[in-house]
């Protein structure tokens, strides 16, 4: 006879979750910096014209290069498109008076990119960015833009002209090149899989109970267990928190019944634990203990070894009943799952 899919919807009420929603390409961000050296000429003439350009605390000057540190905003980590905000600022003082840029914020976007500041409750446009010859690197999970060209605007070319009451501020005057060097509070990631060893004693409960299990495509069997593709999510790039989305799935037979567990979401969080489709429904399946957790990270790869997966009662419970048996058991350890993910 052939084994039929049966929906363990009335079964598994208790422990439903929402289905995750698609994931934004950018990622928060948590610090770093970004410098602006000071056009040499641009520098000279300023200073000729009785004009200083001082950093507004806690920016830092050294030499022409002043660097503003990152507090937050959000990026795409692969193209730094996103917005990114700063601490500290520009001050400009001529014969007595002073225009002060506090609050600066880079915007990138699909066909520009600006920096902005405040001057007193205003926010401005104080800066053109050229990214014609901008070149991203990717140190780690990190985001580092070099070779960005800033030059005035001509709204803040005015209020500067306005404030010292002269004409030398033009808009396009080159103001220097920018250099940002983003650090990621969390991780966007693009691939990889988790690989779930099974524990002999359950593979053996499995055989004893006539029950077979199989694997759902992508899903593979590798050296290191049964593999399922990760196919995105985010984590926290300290403690790992967040969610991580697979494809493929296992399944569960013993004729005429067949169980299909599929498209698996780990989530990290105060009680971790891992999800699947069930049904139709996402269901929580596997308890997850993080205790003897191993991680670690080289280069955009991150690997969390060591997580003990176990049935929930919710599990226990369903696959009781679709297969007429009372064998499977809250904590049941059904193996140790590996994730080797890719950040984005």
């Amino acid at each position: 006879m052939r084994a039929r899919s049966i929906g363990l919807g009335a079964v598994i009420v208790a422990g439903l979750l929402a289905g995750a929603p698609a994931a934004s390409a950018k990622v928060e961000l948590a610090g770093g910096s970004t410098t602006l050296r000071l056009d040499a000429g641009t520098a000279g003439a300023l200073a000729g014209a009785g004009v200083s350009v001082k950093p507004v605390r806690p920016a830092k000057a050294r030499g022409r290069n002043v660097t503003f540190p990152i507090t937050g905003g959000k990026i795409d980590p692969a193209t730094a498109a996103g917005r990114i905000n700063h601490s500290g600022g520009l001050r400009f003082r001529a014969g007595g008076k002073a225009v002060a840029l506090r609050g600066l914020r880079v915007h990138v976007g699909a066909k520009r990119a600006i920096l902005t500041g405040r001057a007193g409750k205003a926010r401005l446009p104080v800066a053109a960015l050229s990214l014609k010859r901008a070149k991203v690197t990717r140190p780690g999970l990190g985001t580092t833009v070099r070779g960005v060209r800033a030059t005035l605007t001509g709204k803040a070319a005015g209020a500067l002209n306005s404030t010292f009451r002269t004409t030398m501020f033009k808009r396009g005057i080159v103001l220097g090149m920018v250099t940002i060097k983003a650090k990621p509070a969390e991780a966007q990631l693009a691939g990889g899989y988790t690989a779930l060893e099974l524990d002999p004693g359950a593979a053996a409960a499995l055989t004893s109970l006539g029950v077979t299990p199989g694997l759902i495509a992508p899903a593979t069997a590798g050296p290191d267990g049964l593999r399922f593709p990760i196919t995105g999510g985010k984590v926290s790039v300290t403690d790992y928190a967040g969610s991580i989305r697979h494809s493929g799935g296992i399944s569960l037979t013993k004729d005429p019944v067949q169980v299909d567990l599929s498209r698996f979401t780990i989530q990290v969080d105060a009680d971790p634990d891992l999800t699947a489709l069930v049904g139709g429904q996402r269901v929580s399946i596997l308890s997850l203990d993080l205790s003897g957790l191993d991680a670690r990270v080289k280069g955009r790869r991150i690997t969390l070894a060591g997580a003990e997966a176990s049935l929930t009662a919710t599990a226990a419970g369903a696959l009781n009943q679709a297969f007429g048996t009372t064998a499977f058991t809250e904590g049941l350890v059904l193996g140790t799952a590996t994730v080797k993910a890719r950040a984005r």
